[in-house]
């Protein structure tokens, strides 16, 4: 079942954008490319294989090679991609 992943706004950085798929954030992570993109929001298809990593973040990488990487979503998220945190910000893992 693919699952949509979109990404609503960027602050910060420089476009355009390289869009990447990993299982964690750091040089030592596995990680597919997605896209290169000026145009936000942006939505794309989880590659197949991160569907079945426990974990996955994204990755983007803006023109002037700055990194950023969304930690604050490194946990399981619901078949639409959104993530999903308590209230008081434990994060929850659906299995």
């Amino acid at each position: 079942m693919s699952v949509q992943i979109t990404l609503n706004t960027i602050t910060g950085g420089t476009s355009p954008y390289d869009i990447w798929v990993c299982d964690e954030c750091g040089t030592a992570g596995t990680c597919q490319y997605i896209a290169t993109t000026s145009t936000i929001p942006y939505s794309f298809i989880l590659p197949a294989v991160f569907e079945t990593y426990l974990t996955y973040v994204v990755k983007i990488i803006d023109s002037n090679g700055c990194e950023y990487c969304f930690k604050d979503c490194d946990y399981k998220q619901f078949q639409d991609g959104e993530c999903f945190e308590f209230m008081d910000g434990d994060q929850y893992d659906f299995q």
